[in-house]
């Protein structure tokens, strides 16, 4: 047994570099998120203390470059980044950015009713964002709505730069196409990793379409509570299933109140052909046009007291379903909503057996509660301190904030570290892996931890949590018996 600490045994008090750490905020796959102040100024304004997960994550670094490159309100501030040294041979890249007193988009929605004015100036804000980094020659490559936060006035911010990219920058993963999550992935994407899955060189090189299609994956579940259905899916080409394509219903077919100028602008970031989505500023123009120049029919809430009370119950079966960095790999979300029967991706997905087996999983063991990605902090480490009225901590490694700070990078030399991650089978579980004995039936001991075997998916395995062993595809099984330390928004 050793007394290095990891990242997740943080208790209030310690330090990283020059922050003290207040209280834990929320745990992903990469990293643990951490409410901090500069020690020695116990008056100074809150900030977000982000840490690494695995020792020497270039991940990281990816995230400090392009905070480093944008400056935009819809963006999170960079204010420092440095090394944590645990031990010896255990050094852990942080960031600090600005604190955000916002819930997860889907969860604002849900919270706060929100009218289609409102929505029209969140995605113009997210468009005006993404304009700032696309002219910085940046990618976010992973929006989504739980990388969406909202705050109390209105502010929206995008966060977790984790898998984004410039032009230049050398590739860390061994993928053909970069770590996202699978249902916000473009159909040109999907493409490629249709044609190109079984040639390990193959890279797919992502555009600034790619961003704005998975903006308009966003829009269109919060407005109809399920994904639209995507373009292909390398999925059933491996597996040789012959399917006909489904047909994405518009949205203003799953939601009657939706006007036609947000379904139009839905239809276009969602257009097959990449030119037809435009440009991020083009979007965040008509957004803002919409919002300023509508009626008072987008002054009444875009979803009924039945959708806003729609939750995703995550069926644990080994279907691989998100591929984000953040978000848990084996779930099968079901909207529980007045849409849900008309959901399109059901219908799609509805050609894979494994599907029954996650039927009779609900109906026999009942709803299983996963929250997404987020593990909660073990006991006696740094707890969250309950939030003033309207703030809600992000529960991954999104950066928060509260109140504007001048962003300051400081400048560190980095230790030497291999800046390649190929996801072979660690030899020891990985951090809040849970232990055995493993609890499911589909859950496998692999060097000391449990993983979950993903139903016969064969590499190259297609998410970000998943890791190669003798042929198949598993992710971790996350220790999930802490007491919970932060409201969990589904994804």
């Amino acid at each position: 047994m050793t007394d290095t600490p990891t990242p997740d045994s943080l208790r209030p008090g310690s330090l990283v570099g020059p922050w003290r750490v207040e209280g834990y905020a929320g745990r992903g796959t990469y990293g643990v998120v951490y409410r901090a102040r500069r020690a020695g100024h116990p008056s100074s304004v809150p900030v977000a203390l982000k840490l690494a997960v695995f020792p020497y994550d270039p991940r990281f670094m990816r995230e400090v470059e392009l905070l480093s490159r944008v400056r935009h309100p819809s963006v999170p501030q960079l204010l420092d980044w440095g090394w944590w040294h645990a031990g010896p041979e255990a050094v852990h890249p942080y960031l600090v950015m600005e604190w955000i007193r916002g819930l997860p988009l889907y969860e604002w929605a849900r919270e706060h009713h929100p009218t289609q004015r409102q929505l029209f100036q969140v995605v113009a804000q997210v468009a005006w964002g993404l304009e700032v980094l696309h002219r910085a020659d940046g990618l976010h490559r992973d929006v989504k709505g739980d990388n969406i936060l909202v705050e109390p006035e209105g502010r929206a911010v995008l966060t977790d730069f984790g898998s984004g990219t410039w032009k230049g920058a050398p590739p860390i993963t061994e993928r053909v196409v970069p770590p996202n999550t699978r249902e916000y992935r473009s159909p040109e994407a999907l493409r490629f990793e249709w044609g190109n899955w079984r040639k390990r060189e193959a890279r797919y090189e992502a555009r600034p379409a790619d961003d704005l299609y998975a903006l308009g994956v966003t829009v269109y579940r919060l407005l109809t509570g399920v994904y639209p259905p995507p373009g292909t899916d390398p999925e059933l080409v491996k597996e040789q299933q012959q399917v006909s394509r489904p047909r994405r219903l518009p949205v203003q077919e799953l939601n009657e109140r939706v006007v036609p100028e947000l379904a139009a602008l839905v239809e276009q970031l969602l257009a097959e052909e990449p030119e037809a989505r435009g440009r991020a500023r083009e979007v965040a123009e008509a957004a803002e046009s919409a919002a300023e120049h509508l009626g008072p029919q987008v002054d009444v809430p875009f979803l009924s007291s039945a959708q806003s009370a729609a939750k995703a119950v995550a069926v644990p079966v080994p279907v691989p379903s998100q591929a984000g960095s953040e978000q848990p790999r084996v779930k099968v979300s079901v909207a529980v909503s007045s849409t849900a029967a008309a959901e399109p991706r059901g219908a799609f997905w509805a050609v894979r057996p494994v599907l029954v087996a996650a039927t009779v999983a609900l109906m026999v063991g009942g709803t299983c509660w996963m929250a997404p990605d987020s593990s909660p902090a073990p006991p006696e480490v740094a707890q969250r301190e309950i939030p003033d009225a309207g703030a809600a901590p992000d529960a991954g490694t999104r950066g928060l904030g509260e109140g504007a700070l001048t962003a300051r990078v400081v400048e560190q030399e980095v230790p030497s570290a291999s800046v390649a991650i190929a996801l072979e089978m660690p030899t020891q579980p990985l951090p809040g892996q849970r232990r055995p004995p493993c609890r499911r039936d589909w859950e496998v001991v692999i060097h000391g931890g449990c993983w979950k075997y993903l139903g016969g998916s064969k590499p190259p395995c297609g998410d970000d949590d998943e890791y190669e062993w003798q042929g198949s595809c598993y992710a971790p099984a996350r220790d999930r018996t802490r007491p919970p330390t932060s409201k969990n928004p589904q994804q």
